[in-house]
């Protein structure tokens, strides 16, 4: 069977740099997982995105894979939309209180979401924005987690915009509680399919050169 060598070629390079693109993309989302166990049953989270009063600069956080979210009734959404079988985005508004406040359910042992940011380019290289996790009781009162945090956030994530435009900036962790874990997210499926299937248009080809 004759097979076009040229034509081969240029369809693995297309893979593998799409593939190489969601490895990249998935390099900048963050995984956050929260252990509940010994919460009770119902609670809420509230997750705030807000900025230093210094700056005016844009943020936006995206969540996404939520587990452990229960029902939408009573959420409290400001500069929020989105939903938790969709994914949720956040904006900075300068000058706004940005607040995600939800239910959830603490039966599953485990409250975990991806959380990716983006944004303008911060001209000063230093102003960013603070995403911060808090967890409540079936009160929407009492905060759990034991926090050593005054303002009793269980986790921050302190994303400064990169001051290139275009830039993807960096995000510090910060946690104030044990059972909070936070790392790079495992790439989707899609995408080691995506990879596999390049890796295996490039041994085909090897194979048919020898």
């Amino acid at each position: 069977m004759f097979i076009n060598t040229s034509s081969l070629r240029c369809a693995v390079m297309a893979l593998a740099l799409a593939a190489c693109a969601g490895l990249a993309s998935a390099a900048g989302t963050l995984h956050v997982e929260l252990d509940t166990s010994g919460f009770g049953s119902d609670g809420w989270i509230d997750l705030q995105l807000n900025g230093s009063p210094l700056s005016s600069v844009s943020a936006y956080a995206d969540l996404s894979s939520i587990v452990g979210f229960g029902s939408a009734a009573g959420a409290q959404l400001s500069n929020v939309t989105g939903s938790a079988a969709d994914g949720f985005h956040m904006e900075n508004v300068a000058g706004g209180y940005n607040d995600l406040f939800h239910a959830v359910d603490y039966t599953g042992g485990k409250i975990s979401f991806n959380i990716s940011f983006s944004g303008d380019a911060d001209p000063s290289g230093q102003y960013g924005s603070v995403f911060s996790v808090a967890l409540y009781g079936a009160d929407q009162f009492t905060l759990l987690g034991s926090s050593s945090n005054i303002d009793g956030s269980l986790l921050h994530l302190n994303w400064t915009p990169s001051a290139t435009v275009g830039g993807q900036g960096s995000v510090g962790a910060e946690t104030f509680a044990s059972g909070v874990q936070v790392a790079a997210a495992v790439p989707e499926p899609s995408t080691w399919l995506l990879l596999g299937a390049g890796l295996g248009l490039i041994g085909l080809a090897r194979r048919r050169k020898a």
